[in-house]
């Protein structure tokens, strides 16, 4: 096997960039998203369970984790979880693979918990309208946290159809088998 390309999302586009499209894309999907659904089910929106949105926006990133982890679950043996803290009071779940993947299973794994958690968003929106407001604020939120997600993606489709990924320190390797 022989390296196609590396891929590191953050050192090819920036912290700061990432930053600004996380926080774009999190104010298109709620406008269109909130706008799309009031004009779908009008109503009353009410406030009276602002706990349980709390809970749920803290909750909604070990979630997403969680299912990769899970789209993972035949690999679990060389998965690899660590837990660290940026800016002194943010925690990020790492998980790291040990192994070589497929990249149909790679980019399956990527775009999981994006089809999954979403598509729940969307079912709660249309079940209860009167929370609109906190289920579109949840779906911005985790379409933000999944930019770098579907990032890979793009260049992952990219790469030849026998590829396999390699986890590495500087980023994903793409790996092909040697031409014949």
């Amino acid at each position: 096997m022989h390296c196609w390309k590396t891929i590191n999302i953050k050192t090819e586009y920036g912290t700061a960039w990432l930053s600004i499209m996380s926080v774009t894309l999190f104010v298109i999907v709620f406008s269109f998203s909130f706008v799309l659904f009031d004009r779908i089910h009008p109503t009353l929106y009410r406030d009276d369970y602002f706990w349980l949105f709390s809970i749920s926006v803290i909750l909604l990133y070990p979630f997403h984790k969680v299912v990769h982890y899970f789209s993972l679950f035949e690999y679990r043996k060389s998965v690899k979880l660590r837990i660290r803290i940026d800016h002194k009071f943010i925690p990020i779940i790492r998980m790291r693979i040990k192994t070589l993947i497929p990249k149909r299973r790679y980019i399956l794994t990527l775009l999981a918990p994006f089809i999954l958690i979403n598509c729940i968003l969307v079912i709660l929106l249309l079940a209860y309208p009167q929370f609109t407001h906190y289920i579109c604020l949840l779906l911005s939120y985790h379409c933000s946290i999944c930019l770098i997600d579907i990032l890979y993606v793009k260049n992952l489709i990219l790469a030849p159809k026998n590829s396999v990924i390699e986890e590495t320190p500087k980023g994903y390797e793409i790996l092909v088998p040697p031409a014949l």
